[in-house]
């Protein structure tokens, strides 16, 4: 299999786990671990800076694959995301109200 051939099947292989809820929320897991919205560097420490900084690089490959393969994938995944945050504070919010009745 040459380059161009591995390139097509491993973006084909991403768009088969981008199809599935639970491949999308396995990615934003990662993308999220991988700190891309983080800055790297810690004061002091070196080691914990090139960590962080490793953590992002692989985020940074994962997220250009993802961008490659499906375009609009990233910002569904977010927006999958957001809906379950707002539904986990909606739930929150409903239960603290029952408690203070």
């Amino acid at each position: 299999m040459n380059e161009k051939q591995l390139k097509k099947r491993n973006a084909c292989d991403l768009q088969a786990v981008l199809k599935t809820v639970q491949g999308r929320r396995v990615l934003w897991r990662i993308l999220q671990a991988a700190q891309l919205h983080q800055h790297g560097f810690v004061p002091g420490d070196p080691y914990a800076t090139a960590f962080h900084c490793g953590q992002q690089s692989i985020g940074l490959f994962l997220l250009a694959e993802i961008e490659e393969a499906s375009p609009s994938a990233y910002m569904q995944m977010r927006g999958e995301y957001r809906s379950q945050v707002q539904s986990e504070q909606n739930e929150i919010n409903r239960l603290t109200e029952e408690i203070t009745q």
